[in-house]
């Protein structure tokens, strides 16, 4: 997110030293690099902090620290976030944003149960390693979310279960799944992928591509298999 603003702010730049490219009104454009260099600078924060509560822990890791990591006072913090609690909902609304993208693109995609649960999985694998700090965070850190938020994460995942279940149900139906709870099944598939941020590492055999593909045939082989239907 960082590199796209801060591509964003040299391409603005670029464009208005070559005279074309930007149709907005010349006062509001001091005022648009001032929001994006606020996002990149509030960006730079949630970056420290997650890797901060990733290693100490949400409780050990104080505003001095993260202002340190920073390489900024306090006063700096204060004003993108007014207190710590504040960082980690940020970053709890980042890991479910993520999250429910990963589904929604392999939905939307408009393809049959088999080649839609192939293309979650390795959205959501990909989305699960290659941001495994802030996936830890979110599973380590539930008792210190308040509890409206909690309710409100809660209701995400209700959602985010209900559209995946509904897939597994076409897939049923058509008889290409072979399970007799979706909800269950979509709980096994969705665990399976989650833990993976328990043991990857970026210095491992595989690439987060290749341990998708992997995975995607790990959850099409529990659907398809005919023993996990009790009535066959």
């Amino acid at each position: 997110m960082a590199d796209r603003v801060v591509a964003g702010c040299k391409a603005r730049r670029s464009n208005e030293r070559e005279g074309g490219g930007d149709s907005r009104p010349e006062g509001d454009r001091p005022n648009s690099i001032r929001r994006d260099v606020d996002s990149l600078k509030r960006q730079r924060v949630l970056d420290e902090a997650r890797r901060l509560f990733f290693a100490l822990g949400y409780h050990s890791a104080t505003m001095e620290a993260i202002a340190d990591a920073v390489g900024m006072g306090k006063p700096f913090l204060y004003r993108h976030f007014r207190n710590k609690l504040e960082l980690l909902v940020a970053l709890y609304d980042h890991a479910i944003a993520m999250s429910e993208d990963a589904l929604d693109r392999a939905l939307a995609a408009r393809l049959d149960a088999d080649e839609t649960i192939r293309m979650f999985v390795r959205n959501y694998l990909a989305v699960v390693v290659t941001h495994r700090e802030i996936v830890a965070i979110f599973f380590r850190e539930s008792l210190n979310v308040p509890p409206e938020k909690l309710r409100e994460i809660n209701r995400h995942k209700a959602a985010f279960d209900r559209k995946l279940t509904a897939v597994i149900r076409d897939g049923v139906k058509v008889g290409s799944f072979h399970v007799t709870d979706a909800r269950v099944a979509a709980f096994a598939v969705v665990g399976m992928v989650n833990w993976c941020y328990q043991w990857y590492r970026e210095t491992g055999p595989s690439t987060p591509a290749e341990l998708g593909e992997m995975f995607a045939d790990f959850a099409l082989g529990i659907l398809k298999n005919r023993r996990m239907d009790r009535t066959t």
